[in-house]
C-alpha cells in the first residue's frame, strides 16, 4: 500500500503523501481494534458541513432506523442545515456545530470542549463520520471515546483512530458512497438510497401564506448564490436571464432565494420587474415552494439539491466539477 490509495478521489500528490504519512506515523502510537455491536442503543451521525450534502444524505437516517428501530439516532450537523431534518421522525436528536477548527479562536476551542463533554455524556455505541474528515474522526469520534468508530480512512486519513475503517473504492455520486459507508460499517442493506425532506402541515401553511401574500400563481425561483465563487454563474448573466423571462413570460413572477451572504447579488437583481427577494426562508418550506414553482434555476449549491429532492423542475448551473458524478 502507498500514497496512491489516497488519490481515489481527485487530490494532488502532496496531500495524498501527507495523509499516507499521517496514517503511517499515528498507527505506531494509536491502536484501534475492530468492534462488533449487534444492538446499539445510540448512534451518532456526523455531517457537519454543507446544506446540500446533508440533503443528499437524508436517506441514511431512514435506512438506519429501519434496521435499528429502537436505537436513538443523533445527527451532528451545521447550524444552518438544521431545518432540513428538524421534522424528520428518523432523527431523535440534533446537535448543531460547524467546522470549529476553521475559526481558530478562543471561542471555537471553548465550544469544542463543550461539545466533547456532551458527546462523552451520551456514551454513543457507534459513531459514523459521513463527511470523511480526519478532524471529525479524531476529535468527534476517537477523543470522546465512542466504542465503534466508522469512516472512510483513505480520503483524508485517520485510519488508526477508527475501529472499523472502511476503504473508499471509487468515485461515485455522494448519495451512493455515503450510503455504502453506512451499509458496510453497520452491516445492513439499504432498501432505498433516495433522499427526503420531511415537512408537515405547519410548513404547508407558511408556504401558502407566502404565496397568497405575494399573489403568486405562475412563478420561477432563481438561486444565484453559492458557497464558492467558482460555482457562481455571473450576476450579469442572471440579470440578462431575468430580463429575458420578463419579456417572454410577462405574467410570471421571479422569486430570488438565498441567504444573507447573497444579499448584494439579490439587491442588484431585484431591481428588475416582477422580482421578489426571499432571504433566509426556512429550508423545508423552500422545498415546498420549489415544488409548486414552474421551474427552479440554481447554481451548484444547497438550493439546487433541495429543488431536486423536492421533485421540482430544475435547471442546474454547474461550475468546474466532475459531471460523470451527477
Amino acid at each position: 500500500m502507498d500514497y496512491k490509495v489516497y488519490q481515489l478521489r481527485p487530490i494532488d500528490k502532496k496531500r495524498a503523501v501527507l495523509y499516507y504519512l499521517f496514517d503511517k506515523i499515528t498507527s505506531v502510537f494509536v491502536k484501534s481494534k475492530p468492534v462488533n455491536i449487534i444492538n446499539p442503543k445510540k448512534i451518532l451521525i456526523i455531517r457537519n458541513d454543507h446544506i446540500g450534502d446533508l440533503v443528499l444524505d437524508t436517506g441514511i437516517f431512514r435506512e438506519i432506523k429501519k434496521n435499528f428501530p429502537k436505537t436513538k439516532i443523533t445527527a451532528l450537523i451545521a447550524p444552518e442545515a438544521k431545518p432540513i431534518i428538524e421534522k424528520n421522525p428518523n432523527v431523535d436528536e440534533i446537535i448543531t456545530v460547524g467546522l470549529l477548527w476553521r475559526k481558530r479562536n478562543f471561542h471555537a476551542v471553548a465550544d469544542y470542549f463543550k461539545l466533547l463533554k456532551k458527546i462523552k455524556k451520551e456514551k454513543f455505541d457507534i459513531g459514523i463520520d459521513i463527511r470523511a474528515s480526519f478532524m471529525n474522526i479524531i476529535f468527534l469520534l476517537w477523543a470522546p471515546g465512542i466504542k465503534k468508530r466508522i469512516g472512510y480512512w483513505n480520503i483524508t486519513g485517520g485510519k488508526a483512530f477508527l475501529t472499523n475503517p472502511i476503504f473508499y473504492e471509487k468515485q461515485e455520486h455522494t448519495i451512493k458512497f455515503d450510503m455504502k459507508l453506512v451499509e458496510k460499517g453497520l452491516k445492513i442493506k439499504a432498501e432505498s438510497y433516495w433522499p427526503e425532506i420531511i415537512t408537515d402541515k405547519d410548513d404547508e401553511k407558511e408556504v401558502e401564506l407566502f404565496i397568497k401574500k405575494n399573489s403568486l400563481k405562475d412563478y420561477i425561483c432563481i438561486c444565484p448564490g453559492a458557497n464558492l465563487e467558482l460555482k457562481r454563474w455571473d450576476t450579469d448573466k442572471f440579470d440578462e436571464l431575468i430580463k429575458y423571462i420578463n419579456k417572454k413570460y410577462p405574467k410570471y413572477k421571479i422569486i430570488l432565494t438565498g441567504s444573507d451572504a447573497d444579499k448584494e447579488i439579490k439587491e442588484k437583481l431585484e431591481k428588475n420587474k416582477n422580482c421578489i427577494k426571499l432571504i433566509n426562508f426556512n429550508l423545508r418550506q423552500l422545498s415546498l415552494l420549489f415544488k409548486k414553482s414552474r421551474c427552479v434555476i440554481s447554481n451548484d449549491a444547497g438550493p439546487m439539491h433541495i429543488a431536486w429532492v423536492s421533485g421540482a423542475k430544475l435547471i442546474a448551473l454547474w461550475g468546474p466539477w466532475n459531471l460523470t458524478l451527477i
